[in-house]
């Protein structure tokens, strides 16, 4: 019974959903239009001047070339206002309108002054109201620009009934000229009305499915979400509970082999051993970070050179035992940072780490420390491997996402974690030449919320140093 009313569940939680935020999707979607539109007045303008020309030199009523004018005028005065005040002002429905009905004063001049009912550009009502209903998607703003015009219609009509209507150009031709007026505005009339309900009726009919899109994909991730919260909470209580275990191990094993004698076979299984339970050891520690939330800060002054030349005494015995170079290339103006020295180790020695087994015999792994935009530093780490492909980078950020066929993918997780804490980022990308390129961008100083966290505590002693 439960799972018969889940669809039902679904579609009633498009209340959560507010309107407005299904007209800022759309929004963002018709941006680039809404802001061609905008230019397009000034094209429009231009168009009413040449007109205005072309009567003036072929038309013996001066009052159309003055109405062109003044119009072509008037709305390039208004484009001009409107291109600058365009990207400073949220998009609301209200502003879409105000946008088409300055469309349509363009087109109700245009019809004034080409004929009136008789003009061929009155058909341009029917296609403006159309536009209007899918772009506003609302019926109240949608009569705001519909009801205008349908009034505009049946004013024409009565004008020309009584003979008071502008008269025709016969080289324009005209769209109804041997029909009564009356029932060409009754036509247009229907065809507005049906075309913009149409049109209307398919606005409202995409937002539902935007708004049960939008539902199920906040669904899915409160799903996600609190299943990844289990599994954190799964793999912090797990790899503790193995550390004490295997942390015995490590202890008997050392204990034995110093009780063996030295060379022989048991001691170098043990060594295998003891490998093996570090390795453990290691992995488990990652589970561990990867579970906790991340804790405060304890930060204290700390030279970013110093700090990356410790991380790479560090892994001098590791890269020269796979043939690669280590080189730390460090500015003598990079700014001292504050910051917790044991969490950013950890982060460099991930991206070293990452960079040495990726990168082949005989080549280089260069770590350098540039200044940072706005202050700080941005850690550098380049190696010469095979690179990564664009649709891997940045899935490598997720957990358990690994390039490695032993690795856990949760070691750069929880670096850009900590990178994040600092109020900094952490990116990869390719190295011009091949190979990848890992950037660390870390702010002079943390956040007040992270650097308070731990305030008062003592940075426990690392490498990095202070200055």
């Amino acid at each position: 019974m439960t799972e018969t009313r889940a669809p039902a569940t679904t579609l009633s939680g498009e209340g959560d959903i507010h309107p407005g935020e299904i007209h800022q999707m759309m929004v963002r979607e018709l941006g680039v239009t809404l802001d061609k539109l905008v230019r397009l007045r000034f094209v429009g303008a231009l168009v009413l001047g040449v007109f205005a020309i072309a009567f003036a030199l072929t038309d013996i009523e001066a009052w159309r070339t003055w109405l062109l004018g003044a119009a072509a005028a008037a709305l390039a005065g208004v484009a001009f206002y409107d291109l600058r005040t365009f990207r400073r002002r949220p998009i609301t429905p209200g502003r879409q309108a105000y946008l088409l009905s300055s469309v349509l004063v363009l087109h109700t001049v245009m019809i004034l002054v080409t004929g009136g009912i008789r003009s061929p550009f009155i058909v341009l009502y029917v296609v403006l109201s159309i536009v209007g209903a899918l772009s506003l998607g609302q019926l109240r703003w949608l009569l705001v620009l519909a009801g205008p015009a349908t009034a505009m219609i049946w004013i024409l009509a009565v004008l020309d009934a009584l003979g008071l209507g502008p008269s025709q150009f016969a080289w324009l031709g005209a769209a109804a000229s041997g029909a009564p007026s009356w029932f060409f505005a009754a036509v247009l009339t229907v065809a507005l009305a049906l075309g913009s309900a149409i049109a209307l009726a398919h606005r409202q009919a995409l937002d539902r499915v935007l708004r049960r899109c939008a539902v199920s994909a906040r669904e899915t991730l409160a799903t996600l979400s609190e299943r990844n919260r289990g599994l954190q909470e799964l793999s912090g209580t797990l790899a503790h509970e193995l550390k004490n275990p295997l942390a015995s191990i490590q202890g008997l094993a050392g204990l034995l082999v110093h009780k063996l004698p030295e060379g022989s076979r048991e001691v170098e299984q043990l060594g295998v051993l003891l490998g093996e339970a570090r390795r453990m050891s290691s992995i488990l520690d990652e589970f561990l970070n990867f579970s906790r939330p991340a804790g405060g800060l304890a930060v204290r002054d700390v030279a970013p050179g110093r700090l990356a030349a410790d991380v790479v005494a560090l892994h001098e015995g590791l890269a020269a035992g796979r043939g690669v170079e280590l080189r730390v290339e460090a500015d003598v103006d990079v700014p001292v940072l504050r910051c917790d020295p044991r969490k950013l180790q950890q982060v460099l020695v991930n991206l070293l780490q990452n960079a040495i087994e990726a990168s082949p015999p005989g080549s280089a792994v260069v770590l350098r420390v540039r200044p940072g935009e706005g202050g700080g530093a941005e850690f550098q780490v380049e190696d010469r491997g095979a690179g990564l492909a664009p649709e891997v980078r940045e899935r490598l950020f997720r957990p358990g996402v690994t390039t490695k066929p032993a690795g856990t993918g949760l070691g750069l997780v929880v670096a850009r974690s900590i990178a994040e804490q600092h109020g900094g980022t952490l990116t990869l990308a390719d190295r011009p030449g091949g190979g990848c390129l890992a950037r660390c961008a870390i702010p002079a100083a943390p956040p007040p919320v992270a650097a308070g966290s731990a305030a008062g505590r003592p940075a426990p002693a690392t490498a990095g140093g202070t200055t």
